[in-house]
């Protein structure tokens, strides 16, 4: 091939770099490509990765349209928007590349992967790109901008493709946020009943408890098989809901899943520790809530993280100014870090240690596992290592 890209978050910015390695050392002239959310924030850090010839910014799909009869015809890059080159040490970033037309996206060809990748791996889909709401610990506003929705025909017939052609059904709709109650999701809920498309019985949807206010679109969901609904929940403190900007608070949080729970819906509560602003006694209450909710059924499981001060935050571009202290500068560490089978966030604040943090995180799995409700996902992949250490890590009170 001419040209070999990589799609790369920040804990697999090195994964990403040794593919491109390993293509090189088979064909020297190819032309590698790096993008996704990390590239894309940290341009000029991973152009000056071995093996990286070129920074893909933003979205690439109407980029690469561009790039690659440039690449061909060996014409100047430079037109080229959201492009970041290395030419001779000399980093140069062309303007930024406005958003695109989704409508102009044609659905997924399956057909262009081998038969049996696509009927083992895991597929989520996707409705939408973007999110309406700013969170502070999220980057996804400052990278997608806006929020724009995808034809919901393509969702309908990648559904209907993996289950009836792969027999290999979707597991997710993954966009930013499910916004329930939409005409869109109502479409699609009608659809996957008229074609009686089949969904993994794990399928889950993601959305925020505030958007858990539309009736109609809950009763949509009937007879779909959508069961699960993730909820980034967060806290159940209301100062650190407050530092995070989720406008929301623990009564929204209990009302909107009792709404799921009264729909035979599974809420799924995401949870997370050491937030700028949490304390302790924050994350006491914010555990409260979680115990509360757990005792009266409205909740059906939870997911516990730490928060981590992603590149396009404003806590990675000034964390002293929010008493952040970065402990790993090793991007594979950022999304999972153990010391002797313990799992450890990668910072400490100033009012909240690691150690302190680490104690809270397995103080809340161990709640969790005593009432029942280690999300479904627990024992796949590098989040099962967790489940071990809940009786190994002893907290103080």
């Amino acid at each position: 091939p001419l040209v070999i890209g990589v799609s790369c978050m920040t804990s697999d910015i090195y994964s990403g770099k040794r593919i491109l390695e390993i293509c090189k050392e088979l064909n020297e002239n190819i032309v590698t490509l790096m993008g996704g959310i990390h590239p894309t924030f940290m341009d000029e850090d991973c152009i000056r990765l071995p093996y990286v010839d070129i920074v893909v910014r933003g979205e690439g799909e109407w980029t690469l349209l561009e790039l690659m009869p440039a690449l061909e015809n060996g014409s100047d890059l430079h037109d080229i928007k959201g492009l970041t080159l290395n030419e001779n040490g000399n980093i140069v970033r062309t303007p930024d590349r406005p958003m695109g037309d989704l409508n102009e996206l044609p659905p997924i060809d399956f057909g262009l992967l081998p038969d049996a990748f696509v009927r083992e791996c895991n597929v989520m889909g996707m409705m939408s790109r973007g999110c309406a709401f700013n969170c502070a610990f999220c980057a996804d506003k400052r990278f997608w901008k806006t929020v724009r929705q995808l034809p919901v025909s393509h969702t309908i017939r990648e559904m209907e493709t993996l289950s009836v052609t792969y027999d290999n059904p979707m597991t997710a709709i993954e966009d930013n946020m499910v916004y329930i109650g939409s005409k869109e999701f109502s479409r699609v809920c009608a659809e996957i009943k008229e074609r009686k498309i089949k969904l993994r019985p794990d399928f889950y949807v993601l959305t925020r408890v505030d958007m858990i206010v539309d009736e109609q679109g809950l009763k949509d969901m009937e007879g779909t098989g959508i069961e699960n609904v993730i909820l980034g929940i967060e806290s159940g403190a209301p100062n650190v809901l407050k530092m995070m900007n989720k406008k929301t608070n623990p009564d929204v949080i209990i009302s909107g899943c009792k709404k799921l729970r009264n729909h035979g819906l599974q809420p799924i509560g995401v949870w997370m520790i050491g937030h700028p602003g949490d304390t302790p006694e924050e994350t006491d209450r914010s555990l409260e809530l979680m115990s509360h909710l757990l005792d009266n059924d409205l909740m059906h499981a939870a997911h516990i993280t730490y928060f981590i001060p992603w590149p396009g935050t404003c806590f990675f571009d000034e964390p002293e100014k929010y008493g952040i202290e970065i402990l790993s500068n090793d991007w594979p560490t950022w999304d999972y870090y153990e010391e002797n089978g313990i799992r450890r966030p990668i910072f400490q604040l100033k009012d909240f240690s690691a150690d302190e943090m680490t104690a809270y995180y397995y103080k809340a799995y161990e709640i969790v596992e005593k009432k029942g409700a280690l999300p479904f996902w627990f024992d796949v992949g590098l989040i099962g290592k967790d489940r071990g250490c809940v009786q190994d890590f002893r907290y103080s009170d």
